[in-house]
């Protein structure tokens, strides 16, 4: 049992987009308006992407305006809002959000954590972040190999704590599975620089000609657009290019196994959502994937940016018999369901919460 809770906990965030990061964000924000907190989020962007009625949730979120129309402007806001909510403790998502959230501690006084969601540094907040490093009181990240880079690195002055991932655990039923019919992989990831669709789609020009298709699941644009190297590729047969999805619980359900090309990662929650469909899975051998695949045993990792392993290990997995697939995505499964229910997540959050706001109430029973 967990008893009510009247903190006021403010979310910043650099935009609401259906990424993992801020699909966590908005777990942790519901969870808490649902034990009584009171609890805002600020948008440094205006992107919202969630069909979500924040203001009927209990959350009602600040979209800031365009930056590059009046920066100053939105510098006002952000100060005032945040000011006239005198929040109990703020957290703080993505590197722009923590660097804001920052400065904004040295004026306002308040409690901070920040909530690092990347294994990698980007370069362009490089600066700001290292030069405001200390000013957090706790900070958490998503995956262990996430927290041993910035702390191995001197990016963090102080030692973090790994909240994994809070993952819905779906029902599941049987189906049967026959071993001829197109083999149906799964890719959830928006086109974006990390994401290395370049890798993927080599890759599948290298199987073309056998019976399979790739679904892909993710949001692109005129600078991102996906369909001329498809073309160029002779692909078109073999990739089905579905663009940005609300709900994407049904393509899970129907694929035989998911992949994903990424080269950098924090921890992937369409990974993870993968595995919690019991969906064998094909990654890059990077960290977070390392450490997820290593622990679970549920699927192939391929050698970063090479489209010849990653086809060998695609292959691989077309080729094993569906008692094999089976085996592997119910490794998966029962992985997730330890280490990623959003039960246990989500008790992990108001620890910390509670250790560190300035209005400490809540302990979550045992």
């Amino acid at each position: 049992m967990i008893s009510e809770m009247k903190s006021k906990v403010l979310f910043i965030t650099s935009a609401m987009c259906k990424g993992g990061a801020e699909t966590q964000l908005v777990k942790v924000a519901l969870f808490l308006s649902s034990l009584g907190c009171t609890v805002q989020i600020i948008s440094l962007k205006p992107i919202n992407e969630f069909e979500i009625n924040y203001d009927k949730e209990g959350i009602p979120v600040l979209f800031l305006k365009n930056w590059s129309r009046d920066p100053v402007a939105n510098c006002r806001i952000l100060y005032k809002s945040v000011k006239e909510f005198k929040p109990d403790i703020v957290i703080a998502f993505m590197f722009i959000a923590i660097i804001f959230a920052r400065i904004l501690k040295l004026l306002l006084n308040f409690r901070l954590i920040s909530s690092i969601r990347i294994a990698v540094l980007t370069r362009k907040w490089y600066i700001p972040f290292l030069m405001t490093s200390g000013l957090d009181d706790a900070i958490v990240f998503n995956s262990r190999s996430s927290k041993a880079n910035f702390e191995n690195k001197g990016f963090t002055r102080k030692k973090g704590i790994v909240i994994n991932n809070g993952i819905f655990i779906p029902q599941i039923n049987p189906k049967i599975q026959i071993e001829t019919k197109e083999f149906i992989w799964v890719c959830i990831a928006h086109f974006r620089w990390n994401k290395d669709y370049v890798t993927l789609f080599k890759a599948i020009a290298i199987l073309k000609g056998l019976n399979f298709r790739v679904n892909i699941i993710g949001e692109y644009n005129h600078h991102n657009n996906p369909f001329r190297i498809i073309k160029d590729l002779d692909i078109e047969d073999h990739v089905n290019v579905l663009g940005f999805k609300q709900h994407t619980a049904q393509y899970l359900d129907d694929a035989d196994a998911f992949v994903l090309s990424s080269f950098s990662e924090g921890m992937p929650n369409a990974l993870l959502e993968a595995m919690a469909y019991s969906k064998p899975v094909v990654v890059t051998n990077i960290e977070c994937n390392n450490e997820v695949l290593h622990s679970s045993g549920c699927g192939f990792l391929f050698n970063q940016g090479d489209e010849y392993d990653l086809a060998d290990k695609m292959l691989s997995m077309m080729n094993l018999s569906v008692s094999a697939r089976k085996v592997l995505g119910a490794n998966g499964r029962g992985y997730i369901q330890k280490n990623f229910a959003e039960d246990g997540v989500m008790k992990n959050w108001l620890k910390i919460i509670n250790q560190y706001s300035s209005n400490p109430e809540l302990i979550p029973d045992n």
